[in-house]
């Protein structure tokens, strides 16, 4: 991903460049400007393994796209001087960064820079409702916050200009905040146990001790998601769910619209990005599976 985002001038910047070519002087400068000031940042980005780090990347890479369409299809309708190995390229290296952004390995390598000593961490699932729409409204409404008052100013639209700066880079700042709240969706792994940390579906973390663990691993097909000793904080996530059962109870408040209430379970069900690495690194800290 560093890598990638560090030549990203010379493959979608060139054909950036390119489309600029057909506007203004001060036009070009402006849309420029706010062009390097996101690569720099989303470089910076790659450099920290932070979880502010990863909503970034995952931000500015798929927009990374759109800004290479949109040169191409710009220099091509203003007969610009844009070569087919260069648009391509643009397209390709912004859609393979984007992947990249995308891995769960990815994920998991930047959250897990919070970490010390004998920690690790691992990312939950996007829950399935998000997923399917709030998700891409919200990282559109943080992209056209960013970029509509750079493409305001450049083409000298004075007052909608000030007041798209006013309101983009507001909402851009709430888009942001909420996407963010899904980088900081995990599991941690501690000498103890480990940790089911996920404010959207819980009021709190909750620890799951090592010697209250009866056994991890996949849920059954037709588990009973009623019954009484079961949490489900899964949230309807696409993919495999994990199973965790307690010799024992642990207390969990489910984030619901109403009062606050303390069940407690013997069973959770949770879903990471990665079960599979979730379930050897138990084995590699000799949990019960």
């Amino acid at each position: 991903m560093r890598l990638l985002w560090l030549v990203m001038p010379w493959s979608v910047g060139a054909a950036a460049a390119d489309a600029l070519g057909a506007c203004s002087e001060t036009s070009a400068r402006i849309v420029s400007a706010e062009l390097w000031a996101v690569w720099a940042l989303v470089l910076t980005a790659t450099l920290v393994r932070r979880p502010w780090a990863l909503t970034v990347i995952r931000i500015a890479a798929p927009a990374s796209v759109g800004v290479a369409i949109g040169s191409v299809v710009a220099a091509v309708s203003w007969n610009a001087d844009l070569a087919a190995p260069r648009a391509a390229t643009a397209i390709a290296g912004a859609a393979i960064a984007t992947a990249i952004a995308l891995l769960p390995e990815t994920g998991n390598s930047m959250i897990d820079g919070l970490s010390y000593g004998n920690e690790r961490r691992l990312l939950l699932r996007t829950p399935f409702l998000l997923a399917i729409a709030p998700v891409p409204l919200v990282w559109t409404a943080v992209v056209v916050g960013i970029a509509a008052p750079a493409v305001l100013w450049a083409i000298e639209q004075w007052i909608w200009a000030v007041v798209a700066t006013l309101t983009g880079l507001t909402s851009a700042a709430l888009g942001f905040r909420s996407l963010h709240q899904l980088a900081r969706r995990w599991v941690v792994f501690v000498p103890n146990g480990f940790v089911l940390h996920d404010r959207m579906a819980t009021r709190e973390p909750f620890l799951l001790r090592r010697v209250d663990i009866a056994s991890l691993g996949p849920a059954p097909a037709d588990i009973d998601l009623t019954a009484d000793d079961l949490v489900d904080i899964s949230s309807n996530a696409l993919g495999p769910v994990l199973l965790v059962e307690l010799d024992g109870q642990v207390e969990v408040v489910p984030r619901t619209t109403g009062t606050a209430q303390v069940l407690a379970v013997s069973r959770v069900l949770f879903s990471p990005t990665r079960p599979g690495e979730m379930l050897a690194e138990a084995a590699r800290r000799r949990l019960p599976r």
